[in-house]
């Protein structure tokens, strides 16, 4: 028979008497929250010490399943992060396509001697003399100054000219990648360092 204290709750004289009887009363009061009212509260109300056990599982439980949600929803933002940085380097992909050819134009217009070259000299005159080139390497964050350095990273055989299509996929790269202006920069001036070692060797 049920205690004084239970004759409402028909399910608390068993609720914790086996094994099997504890996992269907935790999956029906944690996992489905049901009935927590009806019997937690009056086997607390009976030994005030069980709040403890009962209490710490709800909330150990509780706090695991909104970890878990947590988890699925950070998860569901880092995909549509990459998605959306893959489509924003499509796009800049597809928009450098289209403008590829005015940019070879634009490098026979740099190329004074008509060479099928340009040379550091050229480049730097474009950047006094020639408005969209000026403002092309300023979208770039590339001044005048930085074009050494640019020029010595593309110039890697030292012949003191590089390809119109060497340049023009070397700005594609700059402008397609936050990170590849630095980049150039730093191998501008490892170049330079390797060079004025194996002068001084």
């Amino acid at each position: 028979t049920a205690k004084d204290g239970w004759q409402d709750c028909e399910r608390c004289p068993r609720a914790f008497s086996s094994v099997m009887a504890a996992n269907l009363t935790f999956l029906q009061q944690v996992v489905a929250g049901d009935g927590w009212g009806e019997l937690s509260v009056p086997i607390i109300e009976e030994e005030p010490i069980a709040a403890i056990f009962l209490i710490g599982v709800f909330v150990i439980v509780q706090f695991g399943m909104v970890n878990l949600i947590v988890t699925v929803i950070v998860d569901v933002a880092n995909t549509a992060r990459e998605a959306d940085e893959l489509r924003k380097i499509e796009d800049r992909a597809r928009e450098f396509s289209k403008i590829q050819k005015q940019l070879l134009k634009l490098c026979e217009e740099l190329d004074t001697d008509h060479s099928g070259d340009l040379s550091l000299e050229e480049l730097l005159f474009a950047m006094d003399h020639n408005a969209r080139f000026a403002q092309l390497m300023a979208t770039l964050d590339i001044g005048k100054d930085d074009m050494h350095v640019v020029f010595r990273v593309l110039d890697e055989d030292h012949s003191g000219s590089v390809m119109y299509k060497e340049f023009v996929d070397q700005l594609h790269k700059v402008k397609s990648q936050d990170t590849q202006t630095t980049l150039i920069f730093i191998k501008g001036h490892l170049n330079e360092v390797r060079s004025k070692v194996s002068e001084q060797l």
